[in-house]
């Protein structure tokens, strides 16, 4: 899973003060049985796996977009209303693959 959080939960996460948080904080793509679905549950349509998953925020629109970097195409949006700073969040997940992240 990945995405941005708020201060707020970003914070409590780092104090290990919050193993559980309410995904209206949370901003975020997740990949689990072969299929794509977004903050609360929307699947993302005719998306096959990549290896690569970019992630671009544009603050001024308030849009947080995904997209196949190999590909070059735009998997899903998101649009959010959070006020004050966002984080990068990233959960490996426990299924023990390996998820690789390259810089820009």
């Amino acid at each position: 899973e990945l995405g941005v959080v708020c201060e707020e939960i970003r914070n409590a996460l780092r104090s290990n003060t919050m193993n559980i948080f309410l995904k209206g904080n949370l901003l975020s793509l997740r990949f689990s049985q072969g299929e794509y679905s977004l903050t609360g549950g929307k699947g993302v349509r005719n998306c096959k796996p990549c290896s690569v998953v970019g992630v671009f925020l544009d603050q001024e629109d308030y849009v947080l977009s995904f997209f196949d970097v190999e590909e070059k195409c735009l998997l899903e949006s998101l649009f959010f209303k959070f006020s004050g700073n966002l984080y990068p969040f990233f959960s490996p997940g426990s299924d023990g693959k390996w998820l690789g992240v390259r810089p820009l």
